[in-house]
C-alpha cells in the first residue's frame, strides 16, 4: 500500500494474515456479514509510528509524478486544510488516515494528500489535482462551500465524494456526506425523550441559521415522536442577551424538557440561567445534541442527569486508544470521520473485481450499512449518512450511555 502526501510517495509496510483480517478490511465489510470491532496489535502500532511522514502536513505542493497507474493500483484523494486556519484539524484527520491505510492491509491502496488550506479555491484546486493523479474516489473536503467548489469537477470526471460537511444542501448527485447531521441528532433524543415522559418540549438554539434549522428539525421530530415543541428562544453569545431570552423563555414554561442545542462555556451559561429562574432538574429534564459530548459538561451540575445524543463512547473510545498509541497525542474530533472513509474505501477495493470501479453509487449505498469507528453507518440515496447513536446521560464521572445505539440496520434505524 502507499499513503502519499501530495509530494513524493512514502511507501509503507503492508499487514498480513490474522493482523490484516483485524484491520479495518474486516470492520467495514457490509453489515449483513459477520463483522469484528477493530483491534490492533501493538506491533501494528510501532510499524504504523515508525512510517508516518515526517514534516510539516501538507508542505509539498504538487501531486506525486506518476502518470501510469502500477498494477491493480486504486488511488484515492484525500482533501484536507493541511495549512491555513484548520491545518491542525487537517493533520489529525490526515494522521487517522494514515491508520486507516495501516490497519486496511490492502496493497492495491494508495493515499494522495491534497492541500485545500480550509478554502472553496484551494479546495477546487486540490480537486484539478486530484482528477489528473487519476484518482478513483474524493474523500473530503470538511466546509461546506469546499464541498460545493468540489462536486462539479468531480461529477464531470465521474468520481464519487465522501465530504465532511454536516450542511445537508451539498449532499445528493456524486456527494455522500460522512458526518454527524443535526437532524439525526435531534431526532433520536426527541424520540427518546418523548417515549420517557418528556413529550412537552421547550428548544433553546442559537441566533443563526443552524439554529432555525435545529426549531425546524425539532418540530419534524416531535411530529413524528407524538412529542409537541412548546416554546422556542433564540440566544446570542453575549451574556445580557442570554439573560434576557432565557428569562423570557422561563416565564410559566408548559415544557417539561428543555432541548439545548450549544457547547462550551454558551452550554453552562444557559444551563445556570435556567437554574437561576427555576427551570432545573429535578422538575425539566435537559436535553442535548453531540456538541455536549465534552468532559467539561460534567462538572456543570445543573447538566447533571441531562440527556443527549451521540456515538456509544464505549466504540469511539476504541479508535482513540490506538490513535493516541500510534500518534502520542488525542485525535481532532473530526479525525474518525476521515479514519472511516478511507477504512471504507479499502474494504470497498478489497471487495471489488478487478478493473471495476470499486466506489460506484450501489457499493457506497448498500443498505446493509458498515461498521465504523463511532459505531454503524450508511448512505441514503440522497447522500445523507444515517448513524447508529446512543443516548447518553451526563454524569459526575462519565457520560453513561442509557439507550445503547442498534448494532444492525435489518431492525430499524434512529
Amino acid at each position: 500500500m502507499t499513503v502519499a502526501y501530495a509530494g513524493l510517495p512514502i511507501k509503507t509496510p503492508a499487514m498480513t494474515g490474522a493482523a490484516a483480517a483485524r484491520g479495518a478490511g474486516a470492520a467495514f465489510a457490509a453489515l449483513r456479514r459477520p463483522v469484528a470491532l477493530l483491534v490492533v496489535a501493538l506491533a501494528l502500532a510501532f510499524a504504523l509510528a515508525a512510517c508516518v511522514p515526517k514534516g510539516k502536513p501538507g508542505s509539498a505542493a504538487k501531486p506525486p509524478e506518476r502518470v501510469a497507474d502500477q498494477a491493480g493500483e486504486i488511488r484515492i484523494a484525500l482533501l484536507l486544510p493541511l495549512s491555513g486556519r484548520y491545518a491542525a484539524v487537517g493533520a489529525s484527520m490526515e494522521n487517522a488516515a494514515h491508520m486507516a491505510v495501516m490497519e486496511s492491509g490492502n496493497r492495491d491502496l494508495t493515499v494522495l494528500s491534497f492541500d485545500t488550506g480550509g478554502t472553496a479555491k484551494g479546495a477546487a484546486a486540490a480537486a484539478r489535482k486530484a482528477i489528473a493523479a487519476r484518482a478513483r474516489l474524493i474523500v473530503g473536503p470538511l466546509f461546506r462551500e469546499a464541498v460545493a467548489a468540489v462536486r462539479r469537477p468531480a461529477a464531470r470526471a465521474r468520481i464519487n465524494v465522501l465530504a465532511f460537511s454536516n450542511s445537508e444542501s451539498v449532499a445528493g448527485g456524486n456527494v455522500f456526506l460522512l458526518s454527524f447531521l443535526l437532524r439525526q441528532q435531534v431526532d433520536r433524543i426527541v424520540r427518546y425523550a418523548a417515549v420517557n415522559g418528556f413529550a412537552e418540549i421547550g428548544v433553546l438554539a442559537p441566533a443563526s441559521a443552524t439554529g432555525e434549522r435545529i426549531v425546524m428539525y425539532a418540530e419534524a421530530a416531535a411530529q413524528r415522536h407524538g412529542a409537541e415543541i412548546r416554546r422556542t428562544a433564540f440566544y446570542s453569545g453575549r451574556i445580557a442577551d442570554m439573560r434576557k431570552h432565557v428569562e423570557t423563555f422561563a416565564e410559566e414554561p408548559d415544557y417539561r424538557a428543555v432541548l439545548i442545542h450549544a457547547g462550551g462555556d454558551d452550554l453552562r451559561s444557559l444551563a445556570g440561567l435556567l437554574a437561576f429562574n427555576d427551570v432545573l432538574p429535578p422538575d425539566y429534564r435537559f436535553l442535548g445534541t453531540s456538541r455536549w459530548n465534552d468532559p467539561s459538561v460534567r462538572a456543570e451540575r445543573h447538566l447533571s442527569g441531562g440527556w443527549f445524543a451521540a456515538p456509544a463512547p464505549d466504540i469511539s473510545a476504541r479508535f482513540a486508544e490506538r490513535y493516541e498509541q500510534v500518534f502520542k497525542a488525542k485525535p481532532d474530533r473530526f479525525s474518525s470521520m476521515a479514519y472511516d472513509a478511507i477504512a471504507l474505501a479499502a474494504a470497498l477495493a478489497k471487495q471489488a473485481q478487478p478493473k471495476r470501479n470499486p466506489f460506484t453509487r450501489r457499493a457506497l449505498t448498500d443498505p446493509n450499512g458498515f461498521l465504523g469507528a463511532d459505531g454503524i453507518f450508511r448512505f441514503r440515496e440522497n447522500g445523507l449518512i444515517e448513524r447508529g447513536l446512543a443516548v447518553l446521560e451526563v454524569r459526575r464521572s462519565r457520560f453513561e450511555t442509557i439507550d445503547p445505539p442498534p448494532d444492525s440496520f435489518a431492525i430499524g434505524t434512529n
